[in-house]
């Protein structure tokens, strides 16, 4: 359903009828709720992973049940510290607990959430039972990522290392496991939520300090391109820091797939350094300019019958490789130790076709297939067990393509297959909404906390709203700090994108941002994108003035949907606000992120210490000093928390 034209149908009702629909609509989401509910509380309809990271009701990791679980992770829990991956252990049999208690000295394993996962677990266990058991298991796993991290940072897929110099060994990006343990890590840190106090200040310190390593060795591992900043492999040397294969697929290379969830990840950190934020914009602009435009991809059946995957054209979007050869001096350097690791470890594998065996060295199967001037484009492998000898072959086409007669005379192939081809995911748009929603939502913070320096702000979003309340015809939606926007047109809360944490307002719609007493407004800043695509969008009134049609532009949506970011500031300091703020959009319906600036020197925390002697009270609520002046509440940093506050029943 198109959510736009539903709201637009929607409050164009009358409102009685918008009220009964509201009514109805809240019952049907209260049913909804209570159902799902009922459902989340069978544990065993939900994977492990939704069980470890919260889907049970919160006081379900109380129970006896969560217990018994619990009790069953302790159990199997590796000698090393950590557990292995793809178990559901919230499922497990008598005779799979016996089985993974046997094998319980054997590594521990860091791929696919494993161990960080069982950690989130014990760690909500343990907050709502306070049993020393699970800490004591939740520590020893923390330990274990302590002492299984790499001298320049970083962790591997499996603690303790493979004796054989497998890939396991390597630092790995792939399949999100180094932001799944940094983030782990970041949250015990900050003392918040399951891991409240589960640590002391030590531990947490440790904590601080690794998620810091993790950081640097991300920066250090970022690919330099001939000169060029680029992003990253999805595994990499863990002493030269250089890109390295994974399995026989997974050649060297630049990873869209983990690039692009390496930026989501580093675009969420606080506060970054001017060095991460270099990293940033580096990756992004070289993934920007090594996209497939106008290419999408799509499943289908092919002549054979099979399930298939084939890319077509769709202007507007964009598609990159899991896997983009390198090249320049780079490449070469980067291929070149490649080619030289298979060519020392000399591994051999034979095939036979039509009565005849060939055998060929890993070393010669990769040097005659890699071919330099395809450099930045999408590289394919073939990892099938019926076709072991063509382990580390370099793919160019991804669509079927004839074989060839190799210098040996055996037909090998040039191309992917159907099964290839959908079973993993050698082209994907992973770094479209990265580079086109995500990016710009995080420059714009960034510029954000360079423009409120000086400042408090408030932000008017969907972090911040707090509820509506329905007049005739008035609607309002209500926002922390006391601060609401109104329209008298029936106009409903809709929330926008969600990485802008946006809300939507309706064209030709008078606006009025309602500011508690005591609140002046030096600047306001209008942050968004117009919902359409046939017509720009604009501020046409801001406080009764007036502004034409090219003046602060919202442009409209591309030929693909896609949105373009736009920031508008109006600074009133030679004119600060109070009371109320009105403006109208107009030519189409935006979707906004609103901020109010105050300077710190207006505060109406400074008017008050001024007045001090003039009915002021102080009082403490939860550790928080608050100052009433006027039934109004304010922190210490001069924001409203409480409009109407009765300072007789404090």
């Amino acid at each position: 359903m198109n959510i736009s034209l539903h709201h637009n149908l929607f409050t164009n009702l009358n409102l009685k009828s918008f009220t009964m629909k509201r009514k109805i609509w809240g019952l049907t989401l209260f049913l909804l709720g209570s159902f799902f509910s009922l459902q989340a509380q069978n544990v065993s309809s939900l994977s492990w992973g939704q069980v470890c990271s919260g889907k049970m009701e919160s006081e379900w990791y109380g129970s006896e049940e969560a217990q018994k679980i619990a009790d069953d992770v302790i159990y199997v829990q590796r000698t090393s510290g950590g557990w292995m991956k793809n178990e559901d252990l919230h499922k497990l049999t008598p005779a799979k607990r016996q089985t993974l208690y046997n094998e319980r000295n054997k590594q521990s394993c860091l791929d696919n959430s494993a161990t960080t996962m069982e950690m989130r677990f014990l760690a909500k266990v343990y907050q709502k039972t306070g049993i020393e058991k699970y800490k004591t298991a939740f520590l020893k796993a923390l330990n274990m990522i302590f002492i299984a991290e790499k001298t320049h940072g970083g962790w591997s897929q499996y603690y303790p290392l493979s004796s054989n110099g497998s890939y396991h060994n390597y630092l790995t990006f792939n399949d999100d496991l180094m932001t799944n343990v940094m983030k782990l890590l970041q949250e015990i840190a900050n003392n918040k939520g399951d891991f409240e106090n589960l640590v002391d200040a030590e531990m947490r310190a440790k904590c601080e300090a690794s998620f810091q390593r993790g950081l640097e060795v991300i920066i250090k591992c970022q690919v330099d391109d001939n000169g060029t900043k680029s992003a990253w492999c999805a595994q990499h040397d863990p002493e030269t820091l250089l890109p390295v294969e994974g399995r026989p697929h997974e050649l060297p290379s630049i990873s869209g797939s983990e690039s692009a969830h390496l930026l989501s990840f580093l675009m969420t950190i606080e506060n970054p350094s001017k060095e991460l934020q270099a990293t940033i914009t580096s990756a992004v602009k070289w993934l920007d300019a090594h996209k497939i435009e106008d290419k999408a991809l799509e499943d289908f059946t092919n002549d054979a019958g099979e399930k298939d995957r084939r890319v077509i054209d769709k202007p507007g979007s964009a598609i990159w490789g899991r896997f983009i050869q390198l090249g320049g001096k780079t490449g070469e350097e980067i291929y070149n130790a490649f080619f030289t690791k298979l060519k020392n470890r000399n591994q051999k594998r034979s095939y036979t076709t039509n009565g005849k065996t060939y055998t060929y060295t890993e070393y010669e199967i990769a040097t005659t297939s890699y071919k330099p001037e395809m450099a930045y484009q999408p590289i394919y492998a073939i990892y099938d067990d019926q076709y072991q000898h063509l382990y580390y072959r370099f793919l160019y086409n991804y669509e079927d393509s004839e074989p060839e007669i190799d210098n040996k005379g055996c037909p090998v192939v040039t191309s992917l297959n159907a099964i290839r081809r959908t079973s993993y995911q050698f082209l994907g748009n992973w770094c479209q909404n990265v580079i086109n929603v995500e990016y710009p939502a995080w420059l714009q913070r960034i510029k954000d906390q360079e423009e409120s320096a000086g400042y408090t702000t408030y932000p008017l979003t969907t972090e911040t709203y707090i509820g509506s309340t329905t007049g005739d015809p008035t609607i309002t939606y209500n926002f922390s700090g006391g601060i609401s926007i109104s329209n008298d047109k029936g106009k409903g809360y809709a929330t926008g994108l969600s990485s802008i944490k946006s809300i939507k307002y309706s064209a030709g719609v008078k606006y009025t941002i309602q500011l508690p007493k005591g609140l002046t407004v030096d600047k306001i800043k209008f942050y968004g994108y117009d919902n359409y695509a046939d017509a720009d969008a604009y501020i046409s009134t801001l406080n009764g003035t007036n502004y034409n049609s090219t003046e602060y532009v919202f442009p409209a949506k591309d030929a693909a949907g896609n949105a373009t970011l736009t920031s508008h500031t109006f600074d009133f300091s030679e004119q600060p606000v109070q009371g109320t703020i009105e403006f109208i959009i107009n030519g189409k319906q935006c979707g906004l992120a609103i901020t109010l600036y105050s300077k710190d020197s207006t505060s109406g925390i400074e008017n008050t210490l001024k007045n001090e002697q003039n009915n002021v009270k102080k009082f403490f609520r939860n550790g928080q000093l608050l100052l009433i002046k006027d039934g109004i509440s304010y922190n210490a940093a001069g924001q409203i928390v409480e409009q109407n506050t009765n300072s007789d029943k404090l």
